[in-house]
This record gives C-alpha cells, structure tokens and sequence, in this order.
C-alpha cells in the first residue's frame, strides 16, 4: 500500500510539473541529470538539453545555498517558499529577460575598456573616441550601488559621479532632495558620534582635540553658522580667545577645550563638599576674562568678523563654554549633585562634558531619522496614490 501510494504522489508530481533534464557537457558532471522545471508553456530559451543563459550560475548558486531544491521558471511570479522539505525557487522570465540586458550591457562595457586600455597602449600617439550606445538598463544602477562600493571609487568614479548628480538632483521634486540632504547629513552624523565615543576611550593630547573640535564644531553642535580662529586684534595687552563661534542669530560664543580625561572636581575633606580641580579653575578664569575683553572692545571685535567673515553681528556679552571631562567619572551622588551646583554657579559659563557632547549627538541623530522616515513614507505613499489615481484614469 505504501509503494503505490508514493507511485500515484509521483505521478500526480509529474503532471503538476513539467522539466528538462540537464544534460549539456558545459553545466559539469555535478549538475548533469538537474531538472529545470518550468510552469505554463516552456520558455524559447531553453534548450533540450537543460542549457539556458545563467542556468548554469543560478544552479551552483542553489545548490551551495540548498540541499533540496527545485528551481522553477514562471512567467511573472519570483517567489522561494519552503514546502514538503523542499525550496522550491521561482524565478520569472521577466527576471532571466532583465540579466541578460544586464550581461549584455556589462560584457560590452568590459570590452570597450579592453580596447581603450590596449589602443592607447598600441597607439599612443592616436587618441580614439570609442563609440558607445544611449541604451541605459534600467535597473543596473541599483545592481552596482548595493555594498560599500565607495570605498572603491577611482578618482574617474568620483569625477563622473559628481558631474551626475547635480542634473538628478536638480530634476528631482524639492522633498527627494531634502530627504537626500538629511540621509547623507545622518551618515556623516553616525560616523562622527561613534568617532568622539572612542576618541574618548583613548590618551589623545590638548592640542589634539583642540583641533578635532575646531574642525568638526558645525557638525557636532547646530546653532553655529561659523567658527573663529585666533582673532587677530591688537589692542594693548589685550588677550582674545583662540576659538569662538558665531551662533545663527548673531551672537558669539567663546569655546575652551579640555581634554576628555580632564578632572572635574575635587573632594574637600574637611567640609565634605567637592570643588573644581585646578586645570579647570583656571580655565573658568581665562573665560571670564575673555568674555570681559570682547565687552569692553566690542565694537572692534564686530568690525573684525565683518571684515574677515562678512558677517554683520552683534556683540553684547559672549558666553563662555568649557568643553571638559567626562561625567560619567562621578560615581557618587554628592560628586554629581556638587558638579551641578558649580555649573550653576557660573553665569556666564555652561560647562559641557564629552560625553554630555556625544549624547547630544545621537539625540539629534535620532530626531532626524524620525522626521526622515515619517518624509519617505510619506512620500512613497504619495507616489503609490498618484499611480493608482493614473492607472484609475487610464481604465
């Protein structure tokens, strides 16, 4: 009873498929004998004796993935479903149709560097214009732009890379471009966060991230429209600071940088209260000094940005911030809750720890992406409207 009942499981399996068996020499002895199957009437391509253009590729492909599989040609559907124990692998004739206009396009591609690489060599006194086709295949932009590609760009890559995108993205509706802006905006923001997060970790000097800073402030921290190098004001005996920054609306900001591994406080034994650790005392000096400085030349600190940046600001009273430490060495709760205290005491001075940098950061990273992904959504949602709002016209 069991044999038959497996003969008529076969036999109804035969009827539901159809196959070729594989039987050209070029498929190797490891797939001879594979069916490729094929639902509805058979494909032109494919020959009696199993050969079909990728057929071989797609097969080892398979057959490393699979230890049971059936690969199946369809007419639209491309579909891999998991059914008795068995993968069986759809692949449409519209999917085969579009790898050989890329292999087409690929191989022809592959030749024409072939003849341009050996016709400068062989002809090096002849500059040839090869001739090329306008066909485009759709479809093979987005083939070669899946992986970290970037990090294999030739500078011939970059050169035509950047003459593409200003025509795309000058066609393209003004919330692509914006999504665009804020996509590659968060890469840069993602790199640099995890950057400071293990720059930190590290034994980097003063001067080290005194140039970090300077270098990546606009990116770190919005609200800056731009940073100020050693102002090079003479008046007198009078000290500027080093690096300040000019806020978007107009106000200027005076920066000292610490390093990371800074101490924040130190403990008072005899009162039990903690105080700031003299690198910083003296840093909390300098500040107050330079905000000081600016006030009372102000006029001539304006006229110096104006000249040397075209920016026309005001110069009330700066404020002072001391990028310093790392909060996350006060353990106990008196030495955070002292540390606030100080911080408060100081008017005219916001203390910023690295970490509190780094934090920061991410939460902003985190807000674009929302407001990023709510746009894309939104717009692909729009995009699905219009087409069925077209295909209901055309009906």
């Amino acid at each position: 009873m069991p044999d038959k009942k497996n003969k008529t499981a076969k036999k109804k399996l035969m009827l539901r498929w159809k196959f070729i068996k594989v039987t050209n020499r070029s498929y190797g002895r490891l797939l001879k004998g594979t069916r490729i199957y094929y639902e509805g009437a058979r494909p032109k391509t494919l020959r009696d004796d199993g050969s079909i253009k990728f057929g071989k590729n797609i097969l080892e492909l398979l057959k490393a993935q699979y230890n049971r599989f059936r690969w199946i040609i369809t007419k639209e559907t491309n579909e891999i479903k998991f059914v008795n124990g068995i993968y069986e692998v759809r692949t449409s004739q519209k999917a085969l149709n579009q790898m050989n206009s890329l292999s087409f396009s690929r191989t022809r591609d592959i030749k024409t560097d072939i003849i341009k690489e050996t016709f400068a060599n062989i002809y090096p006194n002849v500059k040839l214009g090869i001739a090329t086709t306008g066909a485009y295949c759709p479809g093979t932009i987005a083939l070669l732009l899946k992986g970290n590609i970037h990090k294999k760009l030739s500078s011939e890559d970059k050169d035509v890379l950047n003459e593409f995108l200003p025509a795309y993205i000058s066609k393209e509706s003004v919330s692509t471009v914006n999504l665009l802006k804020a996509s590659t905006q968060i890469r840069t923001l993602q790199d640099l966060a995890k950057n400071i997060r293990e720059e930190t970790k590290g034994n980097r000097s003063e001067s080290w991230w005194q140039m970090y800073i300077h270098k990546n402030i606009l990116f770190i921290q919005q609200g800056y429209i731009q940073a100020i190098q050693k102002m090079n004001i003479s008046i007198g005996n009078t000290k500027f600071p080093d690096f300040s920054l000019v806020t978007h609306d107009g106000f200027l900001d005076i920066f000292e940088i610490k390093k990371p591994s800074t101490t924040l406080i130190k403990p008072d034994t005899s009162r039990g209260n903690y105080y700031w650790d003299t690198e910083l005392s003296k840093a909390i000096i300098q500040v107050e000094n330079y905000i000081e400085n600016i006030s009372k030349n102000a006029e001539s600190v304006r006229g110096y940005i104006k000249d040397n940046y075209k920016i026309d600001m005001k110069v009330v009273r700066p404020r002072g911030i001391i990028l310093a430490g790392d909060a996350s060495s006060l353990k106990e709760q008196k030495e955070k809750d002292d540390f606030r205290l100080l911080t408060l005491a100081s008017k005219n001075i916001t203390f910023v720890t690295y970490d509190e940098l780094a934090t920061r950061l991410e939460n902003y990273i985190n807000v674009l992406q929302k407001h990023t992904i709510g746009r894309g959504a939104k717009s692909k949602a729009r995009k699905k409207d219009k087409a069925n709002d077209d295909g209901i016209r055309g009906t």
